[in-house]
């Protein structure tokens, strides 16, 4: 029998994870804002905030050119992988940039 982890991400970090599970092929953190309406929808789903304005203000901040939450959401992603399974085994599902900058999941791939 498998044991069961439970990892707990805030709504922004699981709006991410929601993202890129349903783009198995990745993408390029320059390319974030064209994803807008589909993060919108996830986050709507899961943020607390009922105000679409503040809702939009944090995927601004997310989608932003400097890259600094993104960079900083998915780092925290990783942690709690990580502490939860373990670096081997988490490293399953994280969310990895490769050479050429492509970032994605690796259980994703076929």
């Amino acid at each position: 029998m498998k044991k069961r982890h439970n990892i707990v991400l805030n709504p922004m970090e699981r709006t991410l994870y929601r993202l890129f599970l349903a783009h198995p092929e990745g993408f390029y953190s320059d390319s974030l804002p064209a994803y807008w309406k589909e993060l919108c929808s996830i986050y709507e789903q899961e943020s607390r905030f009922d105000d679409k304005s503040l809702r939009e203000g944090a995927l601004d901040s997310l989608c932003a050119e400097s890259k600094t939450i993104f960079y900083c959401t998915v780092s925290r992603i990783k942690r709690k992988f990580v502490e939860a399974l373990g670096a081997r085994k988490a490293a399953n599902y994280i969310i990895k940039r490769d050479k050429t900058g492509l970032y994605r999941i690796k259980a994703t791939l076929g």
